[in-house]
Protein backbone atom coordinates (compact mmCIF):
# COMPACT_ATOMS: atom_id res chain seq x y z
CA UNK A 1 0.00 0.00 0.00
CA UNK A 2 1.41 3.40 -1.06
CA UNK A 3 1.42 6.43 1.18
CA UNK A 4 1.67 10.08 0.02
CA UNK A 5 5.03 11.70 0.60
CA UNK A 6 5.34 14.09 3.45
CA UNK A 7 6.03 17.78 2.94
CA UNK A 8 9.64 17.34 4.10
CA UNK A 9 10.22 14.51 1.67
CA UNK A 10 8.83 16.60 -1.18
CA UNK A 11 11.24 19.42 -0.33
CA UNK A 12 14.18 16.96 -0.34
CA UNK A 13 13.13 15.54 -3.71
CA UNK A 14 12.75 19.05 -5.13
CA UNK A 15 16.23 20.05 -3.97
CA UNK A 16 17.74 16.84 -5.37
CA UNK A 17 16.02 17.38 -8.72
CA UNK A 18 17.21 20.98 -8.94
CA UNK A 19 20.74 19.92 -8.03
CA UNK A 20 20.74 17.22 -10.73
CA UNK A 21 19.30 19.63 -13.26
CA UNK A 22 21.94 22.25 -12.44
CA UNK A 23 24.75 19.69 -12.74
CA UNK A 24 23.31 18.53 -16.05
CA UNK A 25 23.15 22.08 -17.38
CA UNK A 26 26.72 22.74 -16.25
CA UNK A 27 27.94 19.57 -17.97
CA UNK A 28 26.00 20.47 -21.10
CA UNK A 29 27.45 23.98 -21.15
CA UNK A 30 30.95 22.63 -20.57
CA UNK A 31 30.50 20.15 -23.41
CA UNK A 32 29.21 22.87 -25.72
CA UNK A 33 32.10 25.15 -24.76
CA UNK A 34 34.62 22.38 -25.42
CA UNK A 35 32.98 21.71 -28.80
CA UNK A 36 33.11 25.41 -29.68
CA UNK A 37 36.89 25.35 -29.15
CA UNK A 38 37.44 22.18 -31.17
CA UNK A 39 39.76 22.77 -34.16
CA UNK A 40 38.05 22.06 -37.46
CA UNK A 41 38.95 22.31 -41.14
CA UNK A 42 37.28 25.01 -43.20
CA UNK A 43 37.62 25.58 -46.94
CA UNK A 44 36.99 28.37 -49.42
CA UNK A 45 37.49 28.47 -53.19
CA UNK A 46 37.46 31.13 -55.87
CA UNK A 47 39.01 32.46 -59.05
CA UNK A 48 41.92 34.82 -59.56
CA UNK A 49 44.81 35.55 -61.93
CA UNK A 50 43.21 33.55 -64.74
CA UNK A 51 43.09 30.41 -62.61
CA UNK A 52 41.52 29.13 -59.39
CA UNK A 53 42.44 29.25 -55.72
CA UNK A 54 41.70 26.94 -52.82
CA UNK A 55 42.26 27.62 -49.13
CA UNK A 56 41.92 25.12 -46.30
CA UNK A 57 42.44 26.42 -42.80
CA UNK A 58 42.04 25.28 -39.20
CA UNK A 59 39.72 27.23 -36.94
CA UNK A 60 37.04 26.77 -34.30
CA UNK A 61 33.35 26.44 -35.32
CA UNK A 62 32.40 29.98 -34.29
CA UNK A 63 35.48 31.92 -35.37
CA UNK A 64 36.92 32.95 -38.74
CA UNK A 65 33.79 32.30 -40.77
CA UNK A 66 34.38 31.19 -44.35
CA UNK A 67 32.27 34.09 -45.61
CA UNK A 68 34.38 36.70 -43.85
CA UNK A 69 37.72 35.06 -44.76
CA UNK A 70 36.73 34.72 -48.42
CA UNK A 71 35.66 38.37 -48.54
CA UNK A 72 39.07 39.48 -47.24
CA UNK A 73 40.96 37.10 -49.54
CA UNK A 74 39.07 38.22 -52.64
CA UNK A 75 39.69 41.86 -51.80
CA UNK A 76 43.42 41.19 -51.36
CA UNK A 77 43.76 39.22 -54.60
CA UNK A 78 41.85 41.86 -56.52
CA UNK A 79 44.30 44.48 -55.27
CA UNK A 80 47.22 42.33 -56.44
CA UNK A 81 45.63 41.98 -59.87
CA UNK A 82 45.09 45.73 -60.04
CA UNK A 83 48.77 46.19 -59.35
CA UNK A 84 50.51 43.38 -61.23
CA UNK A 85 48.31 41.97 -63.98
CA UNK A 86 49.34 42.31 -67.64
CA UNK A 87 45.74 41.51 -68.62
CA UNK A 88 44.49 44.80 -67.15
CA UNK A 89 45.52 47.81 -69.18
CA UNK A 90 45.13 50.14 -66.21
CA UNK A 91 47.12 48.00 -63.75
CA UNK A 92 50.10 49.58 -62.05
CA UNK A 93 52.47 47.25 -63.90
CA UNK A 94 51.00 48.12 -67.30
CA UNK A 95 51.30 51.82 -66.47
CA UNK A 96 54.98 51.21 -65.79
CA UNK A 97 55.31 49.29 -69.08
CA UNK A 98 53.99 52.41 -70.86
CA UNK A 99 56.08 54.87 -68.87
CA UNK A 100 58.71 56.97 -70.59
CA UNK A 101 62.02 55.19 -71.06
CA UNK A 102 64.68 56.54 -68.71
CA UNK A 103 62.18 58.29 -66.44
CA UNK A 104 61.72 56.88 -62.89
CA UNK A 105 58.19 55.59 -62.28
CA UNK A 106 56.76 55.97 -58.77
CA UNK A 107 55.36 52.56 -57.80
CA UNK A 108 53.99 50.80 -54.75
CA UNK A 109 56.57 49.23 -52.48
CA UNK A 110 54.98 45.81 -53.17
CA UNK A 111 55.51 46.11 -56.94
CA UNK A 112 59.07 47.41 -56.56
CA UNK A 113 59.90 44.63 -54.11
CA UNK A 114 58.57 41.90 -56.40
CA UNK A 115 60.42 43.28 -59.43
CA UNK A 116 63.65 43.40 -57.39
CA UNK A 117 63.13 39.80 -56.24
CA UNK A 118 62.67 38.74 -59.86
CA UNK A 119 65.90 40.50 -60.79
CA UNK A 120 67.75 38.51 -58.11
CA UNK A 121 66.66 35.25 -59.80
CA UNK A 122 67.54 36.69 -63.21
CA UNK A 123 71.06 37.50 -62.11
CA UNK A 124 71.44 34.10 -60.41
CA UNK A 125 70.49 32.30 -63.64
CA UNK A 126 72.42 34.54 -66.04
CA UNK A 127 69.19 35.54 -67.74
CA UNK A 128 67.60 32.09 -68.05
CA UNK A 129 64.84 33.65 -65.97
CA UNK A 130 63.80 37.10 -67.19
CA UNK A 131 60.56 38.97 -66.44
CA UNK A 132 61.05 41.11 -69.56
CA UNK A 133 60.43 38.03 -71.72
CA UNK A 134 56.90 39.35 -72.39
CA UNK A 135 57.39 40.19 -76.12
CA UNK A 136 58.53 36.62 -76.77
CA UNK A 137 55.71 35.16 -74.66
CA UNK A 138 53.18 37.17 -76.68
CA UNK A 139 54.84 36.30 -79.97
CA UNK A 140 54.57 32.57 -79.27
CA UNK A 141 50.91 32.91 -78.25
CA UNK A 142 51.19 32.44 -74.48
CA UNK A 143 50.51 35.98 -73.26
CA UNK A 144 47.77 38.62 -73.31
CA UNK A 145 48.23 39.15 -77.07
CA UNK A 146 46.94 35.76 -78.15
CA UNK A 147 47.45 34.47 -81.69
CA UNK A 148 44.51 32.90 -83.48
CA UNK A 149 44.31 29.32 -84.65
CA UNK A 150 42.26 26.15 -84.50
CA UNK A 151 43.29 22.96 -82.68
CA UNK A 152 44.03 19.92 -84.79
CA UNK A 153 42.38 16.59 -84.08
CA UNK A 154 45.62 15.30 -82.56
CA UNK A 155 45.71 18.34 -80.31
CA UNK A 156 42.15 17.64 -79.16
CA UNK A 157 43.06 14.06 -78.37
CA UNK A 158 46.13 15.21 -76.47
CA UNK A 159 44.06 17.68 -74.44
CA UNK A 160 41.35 15.12 -73.75
CA UNK A 161 43.92 12.91 -72.06
CA UNK A 162 45.47 15.80 -70.13
CA UNK A 163 45.29 16.81 -66.51
CA UNK A 164 41.66 17.45 -65.60
CA UNK A 165 42.78 19.20 -62.42
CA UNK A 166 43.52 22.28 -64.53
CA UNK A 167 40.67 22.56 -67.07
CA UNK A 168 41.21 26.29 -67.52
CA UNK A 169 44.68 25.62 -68.95
CA UNK A 170 43.38 22.91 -71.27
CA UNK A 171 40.62 25.19 -72.54
CA UNK A 172 43.09 28.05 -72.97
CA UNK A 173 45.50 25.82 -74.82
CA UNK A 174 42.73 24.52 -77.10
CA UNK A 175 41.60 27.98 -78.15
CA UNK A 176 44.69 30.18 -78.15
CA UNK A 177 47.74 28.76 -79.83
CA UNK A 178 49.46 30.12 -82.92
CA UNK A 179 48.21 28.92 -86.28
CA UNK A 180 51.81 29.11 -87.53
CA UNK A 181 55.22 29.56 -85.98
CA UNK A 182 56.81 33.01 -85.77
CA UNK A 183 59.59 33.76 -88.24
CA UNK A 184 63.25 34.18 -87.32
CA UNK A 185 62.93 37.89 -88.07
CA UNK A 186 59.95 38.23 -85.70
CA UNK A 187 61.79 36.33 -82.98
CA UNK A 188 64.88 38.53 -83.36
CA UNK A 189 62.78 41.69 -83.21
CA UNK A 190 61.01 40.52 -80.04
CA UNK A 191 64.27 39.37 -78.46
CA UNK A 192 65.76 42.82 -79.01
CA UNK A 193 63.13 44.11 -76.55
CA UNK A 194 64.11 41.59 -73.87
CA UNK A 195 66.70 42.15 -71.16
CA UNK A 196 66.29 42.27 -67.38
CA UNK A 197 69.39 44.51 -67.22
CA UNK A 198 67.19 47.33 -68.55
CA UNK A 199 65.12 47.35 -65.34
CA UNK A 200 66.28 49.36 -62.33
CA UNK A 201 64.46 48.85 -59.03
CA UNK A 202 65.06 51.50 -56.37
CA UNK A 203 63.59 49.83 -53.28
CA UNK A 204 64.55 52.72 -50.99
CA UNK A 205 62.52 55.29 -52.91
CA UNK A 206 59.94 52.93 -54.51
CA UNK A 207 60.99 53.76 -58.06
CA UNK A 208 61.15 51.61 -61.17
CA UNK A 209 62.97 52.66 -64.34
CA UNK A 210 63.24 51.14 -67.81
CA UNK A 211 66.49 52.07 -69.50
CA UNK A 212 65.15 50.72 -72.80
CA UNK A 213 61.72 49.79 -74.14
CA UNK A 214 61.19 46.46 -72.35
CA UNK A 215 57.91 44.85 -71.24
CA UNK A 216 57.73 43.41 -67.72
CA UNK A 217 55.52 40.35 -67.18
CA UNK A 218 55.36 39.06 -63.60
CA UNK A 219 53.13 36.06 -64.30
CA UNK A 220 55.97 33.67 -63.40
CA UNK A 221 56.17 35.02 -59.86
CA UNK A 222 52.86 36.83 -59.16
CA UNK A 223 50.80 33.72 -58.33
CA UNK A 224 53.39 32.69 -55.78
CA UNK A 225 53.41 36.22 -54.40
CA UNK A 226 49.61 36.06 -54.13
CA UNK A 227 49.86 32.85 -52.11
CA UNK A 228 52.38 34.47 -49.75
CA UNK A 229 50.12 37.49 -49.23
CA UNK A 230 47.05 35.33 -48.54
CA UNK A 231 49.06 33.27 -46.04
CA UNK A 232 50.18 36.48 -44.31
CA UNK A 233 46.55 37.66 -44.19
CA UNK A 234 45.46 34.43 -42.52
CA UNK A 235 48.23 34.69 -39.94
CA UNK A 236 47.29 38.29 -39.20
CA UNK A 237 43.79 37.00 -38.37
CA UNK A 238 45.18 34.41 -35.96
CA UNK A 239 44.96 31.49 -38.41
CA UNK A 240 48.30 29.71 -38.23
CA UNK A 241 47.40 26.31 -39.65
CA UNK A 242 46.45 26.42 -43.33
CA UNK A 243 47.05 25.33 -46.90
CA UNK A 244 46.82 28.06 -49.55
CA UNK A 245 46.94 27.18 -53.26
CA UNK A 246 46.70 29.38 -56.36
CA UNK A 247 47.11 27.71 -59.74
CA UNK A 248 49.10 24.86 -58.22
CA UNK A 249 51.49 27.04 -56.16
CA UNK A 250 51.15 26.16 -52.47
CA UNK A 251 52.07 27.35 -49.00
CA UNK A 252 51.27 25.54 -45.76
CA UNK A 253 51.37 26.82 -42.22
CA UNK A 254 51.51 24.75 -39.07
CA UNK A 255 50.24 21.19 -38.78
CA UNK A 256 46.74 19.85 -39.44
CA UNK A 257 44.26 19.52 -36.54
CA UNK A 258 45.55 16.04 -35.71
CA UNK A 259 49.09 17.39 -35.43
CA UNK A 260 50.25 15.75 -38.67
CA UNK A 261 52.08 17.74 -41.36
CA UNK A 262 50.38 18.64 -44.61
CA UNK A 263 50.97 16.13 -47.41
CA UNK A 264 51.53 17.35 -50.97
CA UNK A 265 51.87 15.26 -54.11
CA UNK A 266 54.38 15.67 -56.92
CA UNK A 267 53.60 13.97 -60.23
CA UNK A 268 57.19 13.00 -60.92
CA UNK A 269 57.88 9.86 -62.97
CA UNK A 270 54.28 8.67 -62.50
CA UNK A 271 52.78 11.67 -64.33
CA UNK A 272 51.94 9.39 -67.27
CA UNK A 273 49.09 7.86 -65.24
CA UNK A 274 48.20 11.03 -63.31
CA UNK A 275 49.15 9.46 -59.97
CA UNK A 276 51.49 11.30 -57.58
CA UNK A 277 54.84 9.54 -57.50
CA UNK A 278 56.13 11.41 -54.49
CA UNK A 279 54.38 12.62 -51.34
CA UNK A 280 56.20 15.29 -49.35
CA UNK A 281 55.27 16.34 -45.83
CA UNK A 282 55.57 20.07 -45.11
CA UNK A 283 55.05 22.50 -42.25
CA UNK A 284 55.51 26.26 -42.70
CA UNK A 285 56.93 25.78 -46.19
CA UNK A 286 56.08 26.65 -49.80
CA UNK A 287 56.14 24.53 -52.94
CA UNK A 288 55.84 25.50 -56.60
CA UNK A 289 55.94 23.33 -59.70
CA UNK A 290 56.40 23.99 -63.39
CA UNK A 291 56.13 21.55 -66.28
CA UNK A 292 55.81 21.05 -70.01
CA UNK A 293 52.80 18.72 -69.88
CA UNK A 294 49.91 21.21 -69.93
CA UNK A 295 50.52 24.62 -71.40
CA UNK A 296 51.89 23.93 -74.88
CA UNK A 297 50.85 23.54 -78.49
CA UNK A 298 51.88 21.30 -81.38
CA UNK A 299 52.85 22.11 -84.96
CA UNK A 300 53.74 19.28 -87.33
CA UNK A 301 53.95 16.88 -84.39
CA UNK A 302 56.44 18.97 -82.42
CA UNK A 303 55.56 20.39 -78.99
CA UNK A 304 56.21 24.02 -78.06
CA UNK A 305 56.11 24.81 -74.33
CA UNK A 306 54.88 27.99 -72.64
CA UNK A 307 58.32 28.23 -71.00
CA UNK A 308 60.29 30.59 -73.25
CA UNK A 309 64.07 30.67 -73.09
CA UNK A 310 64.97 34.40 -73.13
CA UNK A 311 68.49 33.58 -74.29
CA UNK A 312 67.35 31.79 -77.46
CA UNK A 313 63.93 33.34 -78.06
CA UNK A 314 62.37 29.89 -78.44
CA UNK A 315 60.16 27.70 -76.22
CA UNK A 316 62.18 25.36 -74.06
CA UNK A 317 61.30 21.72 -74.76
CA UNK A 318 64.35 19.81 -73.56
CA UNK A 319 64.62 16.72 -71.37
CA UNK A 320 63.03 18.34 -68.34
CA UNK A 321 59.35 17.52 -67.93
CA UNK A 322 58.65 18.97 -64.49
CA UNK A 323 60.42 20.59 -61.57
CA UNK A 324 59.19 21.12 -58.02
CA UNK A 325 60.84 23.62 -55.67
CA UNK A 326 60.42 23.88 -51.90
CA UNK A 327 61.23 27.21 -50.27
CA UNK A 328 60.18 29.42 -47.37
CA UNK A 329 58.07 31.64 -49.65
CA UNK A 330 56.09 30.81 -52.77
CA UNK A 331 57.11 33.83 -54.84
CA UNK A 332 60.72 32.66 -54.84
CA UNK A 333 59.74 29.02 -55.39
CA UNK A 334 57.51 30.07 -58.31
CA UNK A 335 60.29 32.00 -60.04
CA UNK A 336 62.89 29.30 -59.38
CA UNK A 337 60.67 26.57 -60.83
CA UNK A 338 60.34 28.59 -64.05
CA UNK A 339 64.09 29.23 -64.06
CA UNK A 340 64.87 25.52 -63.75
CA UNK A 341 62.54 24.65 -66.64
CA UNK A 342 64.71 26.86 -68.84
CA UNK A 343 68.02 25.63 -67.45
CA UNK A 344 67.09 21.96 -67.72
CA UNK A 345 67.86 19.12 -65.33
CA UNK A 346 71.66 19.04 -65.71
CA UNK A 347 72.50 22.75 -65.55
CA UNK A 348 69.61 23.27 -63.13
CA UNK A 349 70.79 20.55 -60.75
CA UNK A 350 74.27 22.10 -60.61
CA UNK A 351 72.80 25.50 -59.78
CA UNK A 352 70.40 24.06 -57.20
CA UNK A 353 73.24 22.28 -55.39
CA UNK A 354 75.48 25.35 -55.56
CA UNK A 355 72.77 27.64 -54.14
CA UNK A 356 71.30 25.13 -51.67
CA UNK A 357 67.88 25.07 -53.37
CA UNK A 358 65.50 22.16 -52.70
CA UNK A 359 64.48 21.05 -56.21
CA UNK A 360 63.09 17.80 -57.64
CA UNK A 361 63.63 17.32 -61.38
CA UNK A 362 61.59 14.92 -63.51
CA UNK A 363 62.89 14.38 -67.04
CA UNK A 364 61.87 12.55 -70.19
CA UNK A 365 63.55 9.25 -71.06
CA UNK A 366 63.03 6.74 -73.84
CA UNK A 367 61.10 4.60 -71.36
CA UNK A 368 58.98 7.31 -69.77
CA UNK A 369 60.19 9.51 -66.91
CA UNK A 370 62.93 9.52 -64.31
CA UNK A 371 63.69 11.89 -61.45
CA UNK A 372 66.65 13.33 -59.60
CA UNK A 373 66.72 15.63 -56.57
CA UNK A 374 69.11 18.28 -55.36
CA UNK A 375 70.94 17.75 -52.09
CA UNK A 376 68.68 20.25 -50.29
CA UNK A 377 65.57 18.33 -51.42
CA UNK A 378 66.72 14.95 -50.08
CA UNK A 379 65.38 15.51 -46.52
CA UNK A 380 61.89 15.68 -48.05
CA UNK A 381 62.21 12.32 -49.78
CA UNK A 382 60.51 9.29 -48.15
CA UNK A 383 62.73 7.62 -45.59
CA UNK A 384 64.10 4.27 -46.70
CA UNK A 385 63.34 1.43 -44.29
Amino acid sequence: MAFPASTGEIRLLSKSYKRSLLIGLILLAAGFYAWSLRPTLKQIKGETMGTTYSITYVSTPFSHSTENVKKQVDKLLEAINDSMSTYREDSELMQFNRAEVGKPFKASDELVDLVERSLVVSRMSNGAYDVTVGPLVNLWGFGPAQASGQPTESKKASSDSGDKNAPEFVEWMMNNYPAELPSDEEIAAAQAKVGYQAIVADTRNDLLTRTKDVFVDLSSIAKGYGVDKVAALLESEGINSYLVEIGGEIKVGGPKPDGAPWKLGIRGPAMANSQPALIVELENKAMATSGDYLNYFEVDGKKYSHTINPRTGHPEMGRLAEVAVIEDNVAEADALATMFMVLGDKEGLKLANREGIAAYFTYHTDNGYEAVSSDAFKPYLPKQH
